[in-house]
């Protein structure tokens, strides 16, 4: 069993039990839930609308993380956030996009003596991914990790590995997930759990909305005593909370993914029927000529990877295949257009090329 089977498989599990097994330390009731309407005037994110099966693509950003000092029992500490946000298709494998990042990038050595809270502002955890209509699950963590000898290459070490997987394709990020998780869960087990300031792990309402992650336990907070302020600073009584704890993540659905040019899989399908094109010159003026034959066999690579790409809902890829067929049908075009009427052959116009930054960016009508 992969990494990530293992890790769907215990978000089933009660939220103490996952997190136990994630962090290796016991959680407490804390607060995880959606904020309700009428809870944060100044965010529009705030209403709750059901997903949309493969017509909604994800973003998860974490907009707020607070991290009292008079919270933690070290003297110095490295504050990071840790998620592994998992979507699962049918009976297929989970797929994961898995983020670490430091409350301070560069990882300084943090001081409780200081007497004041860190703060992060907005920090991507899930960008623009398809929702295939199954389920969603994730773990979510704040962690305080003691200032040791080995505990910034470490985290350095896991930072990177984060930055290499990213949080916009699948694809490029499935070789380094399995290794980043299994890094992070060495990371609380050399810790012992210390360190974890709020965590929850377990499966994540379809809906998009804002949602509150704190360490605090879920019967003393009321959320009519609480609001969220525009930039998503968690308010009590209209003043700034200080004595826990938390995690502020938005959900948000779009239906049009803008950087679908930049996925890998379409890219090196673009690189091939680019060459096919400028390798055809002149011949392409002959639609039955063996440049044109492969150009087509190209193109149909492209719209095969338009149609099953794992990046994209189902009705943008056939958009977008059948955009990438129009823009080739329209070079053949225009090489075939200088035969002239007494069938003599002129070059097509000088250097034909195929590229997806000419085609429109959102192909879905407006």
């Amino acid at each position: 069993m992969n990494v990530l089977q293992e890790i769907w498989d215990f978000m089933n599990l009660p939220v103490g039990e996952a997190v136990d097994r994630m962090y290796h330390t016991k959680s407490k009731p804390w607060v995880a839930q959606f904020a309700p309407a009428g809870s944060a005037p100044g965010v529009a994110a705030t209403t709750q609308n059901a997903l949309r099966p493969d017509q909604d693509y994800l973003t998860v950003t974490v907009q707020k993380t607070v991290l009292p000092y008079d919270r933690i029992a070290f003297k110095t500490f490295y504050g990071v956030v840790h998620s592994s946000i998992l979507l699962r298709e049918g009976d297929g494998e989970p797929r994961s996009i898995t983020a670490f990042m430091g409350l301070d990038p560069a990882l300084t050595a943090l001081d409780k003596r200081a007497g004041e809270a860190v703060v992060m502002g907005p920090r991507t955890l899930l960008e623009l991914a398809p929702f295939k209509g199954v389920a969603i699950a994730a773990t979510i963590a704040l962690l305080a990790i003691e200032a040791r000898d080995y505990a910034k290459p470490l985290l350095s070490t896991l930072q990177k590995l984060s930055a290499i997987a990213g949080v916009k394709y699948f694809a490029p990020a499935k070789g380094v997930v399995d290794a980043l998780i299994v890094g992070v869960r060495l990371l609380a087990e050399t810790a012992g759990g210390g360190g974890v300031q709020v965590a929850y792990a377990g499966n994540v309402p379809r809906t998009t909305g804002v949602f509150l992650v704190a360490a605090t336990e879920t019967g003393p907070f009321k959320w009519p005593d609480h609001t969220l302020g525009a930039d998503y600073t968690l308010l009590r009584r209209g003043k700034p909370v200080q004595d826990f704890a938390y995690m502020v993540l938005t959900i948000e659905a779009s239906q049009e993914r803008s950087d679908w040019r930049e996925i890998p899989a379409l890219k090196e399908m673009e690189t091939a029927l680019d060459a096919a094109v400028r390798a055809g010159g002149a011949e392409l003026a002959q639609a039955d000529s063996k440049a044109v034959q492969k150009v087509r066999e190209a193109l149909v690579m492209l719209e095969w990877a338009c149609l099953n790409c794992p990046e994209l809902c189902s009705a943008d890829g056939e958009r977008i295949a059948n955009l990438c067929r129009a823009k080739v049908n329209n070079i053949l075009a225009r090489a075939q257009a200088k035969l002239t009427a007494a069938g003599d052959r002129v070059a097509p116009p000088a250097e034909p090329r195929f590229t997806l930054e000419e085609i429109d960016a959102f192909p879905r009508p407006r």
